[in-house]
Parts: structure tokens; C-alpha cells; sequence
């Protein structure tokens, strides 16, 4: 047997989408809301999920939070912008067997499709974009980062095939949003480890981001959204070691 946990907040978009899918693997769905204004606690009540409120405790910790308070050792942990493809949950339903009389790995990843713009995006990093999301708890911990929290284990980790269908952002505006979000917490993260970086690490790590993700993974051939996607994450890049040099600069004034 398996659990299926979520951390949530305002997360209504696709909450139901999800739970829909998720209940054909288990029993066992656990929410763990930081707050939530929108009809989330509503769809979640509705799926017969076990709810939790917990105050936000940064990303990494709320993830472990929520696996820690599921009923069983084998945990698929989810964002409510994350919807399981049939295929995947056939595949994860093949596996439940083998978990339950014992397996030699400790955690399974999956391919992430990713939705924008109307349509799945097939290149750059965000196809396959492969990731650790059925652990088993007893075997490791979420590592205990700001921000890009991922699953730790000293364990094998083996690959499903089926993908995670992933629908994070709904339009440019979000991808920028994000992007400034993201790179406040990445820099932050450097700048408590007292990484230090030159005058043009800015420019030439978006420079680096962009020609990786548009040119050598080929994020041209999905056009302008590929585009954006490469523009926003080089702009990403560009932010996180500009704002750890004004964290620096603000410490030394």
C-alpha cells in the first residue's frame, strides 16, 4: 500500500484533477494546507482527503511534514499542479505488489510533461524533466533547501516510464513571477552558504542558461513558448546571482 501527499495553498486550479486520479492508487490522501482562501479545503473535503493545517514551514520541510504523516511507508508526494497520466498510475498499480513484499530500491522517479501555451512542451529542460516523487519515507528525507527541494536517499532509485503530467503555469506573466520568486530563495540559499561570485557572474551564468536551454537542448523547436521558457530561466539566472550580490553589498554597507 501507498499514500498520495500534497502540500497546498490557494491550489484550486487543477487540485481536483489531481485527487481525481490519485485516489485510484490508495486510500490514503493526505493535504497538508498552509492557509488556503480559495475553494481548495472545499475540493479536498470533497475527495475524502485527510486535511492537515500546518503553517508554512518553507518548501522542503512542509514536503516532509506531509510524508511524515502518511499512514504508509511507500509516499507519492505530489503539487496540486501535478496531475498522474493513466499510464503512470497503471504503472505505479503494476509496482504496488512488488512494494508491498519488499523492493531493492528505495524510490522511483518520473518523467514530468510539461503543459504551456496550449500545448506539451518537448524540449529544453523541461522534457523529460525527470523526478524522485515515490519514496520510500524510512529510506530518506527531503533535502533541506530554500528552494529546487528534492528527495535525498542512499538507496537505488529506478525509473518509471509514464509520465506526471505537470500544468504549472498558466500564462507568461506566471513564468515571470515565478522566475523572481525563485531566484530570491536561490539566492538566499548562496548567500547562508558564503558562496561569493564576481562582478559579471550575472551575465555570463544567463548567458550559459540561455544557449544550454534554447540551442544545445533544442528549445527553438518548440518555438516561442521554447523562447520564453529559455528567456525566463536565463532571466532567472541573471536575478539569483544579481540579488546574492546585493545581499552582499547590503551586509558590507
Amino acid at each position: 500500500m501507498l499514500s498520495v501527499v500534497y502540500i497546498t495553498l490557494n491550489a484550486e486550479r487543477y487540485l481536483a484533477q489531481s485527487l481525481e486520479r490519485s485516489r485510484l492508487l490508495t486510500d490514503d490522501i493526505v493535504i497538508v494546507d498552509s492557509g488556503s482562501t480559495d475553494q481548495t479545503l472545499v475540493i479536498a473535503d470533497q475527495a475524502n482527503a485527510r486535511i492537515i493545517h500546518q503553517q508554512w514551514l518553507g518548501f522542503a520541510a512542509q514536503k516532509q511534514f506531509a510524508i511524515d504523516n502518511a499512514c504508509y511507508d511507500w509516499v507519492l508526494f505530489l503539487d496540486a499542479d501535478e496531475v498522474l497520466s493513466s499510464e503512470a498510475i497503471q504503472e505505479i498499480l503494476d509496482l504496488s505488489t512488488k512494494l508491498s513484499t519488499g523492493s531493492e530500491y528505495a524510490a522511483f522517479s518520473l518523467p514530468r510533461r510539461n503543459w504551456f501555451q496550449g500545448k506539451w512542451i518537448q524540449q529544453g529542460s523541461w522534457w523529460p524533466d525527470r523526478v524522485v516523487r515515490l519514496v520510500n519515507r524510512t529510506l530518506g528525507h527531503m533535502k533541506p533547501v530554500p528552494v529546487h527541494e528534492c528527495w535525498q536517499t542512499t538507496g537505488r532509485i529506478a525509473e518509471l516510464k509514464s509520465p506526471l503530467e505537470h500544468y504549472s503555469y498558466a500564462n507568461f506573466s506566471e513564468l515571470i513571477h515565478k522566475a523572481d520568486r525563485y531566484s530570491t530563495l536561490a539566492a538566499e540559499q548562496l548567500f547562508q552558504a558564503g558562496k561569493q561570485v564576481s562582478t559579471w557572474s550575472p551575465l555570463w551564468h544567463s548567458m550559459a542558461a540561455f544557449i544550454r536551454l534554447f540551442i544545445l537542448k533544442q528549445g527553438f523547436r518548440d518555438g516561442i513558448e521554447g523562447a520564453a521558457i529559455a528567456y525566463t530561466t536565463a532571466l532567472a539566472s541573471f536575478m539569483k546571482y544579481a540579488k546574492l550580490q546585493e545581499l552582499w553589498r547590503n551586509t558590507n554597507s
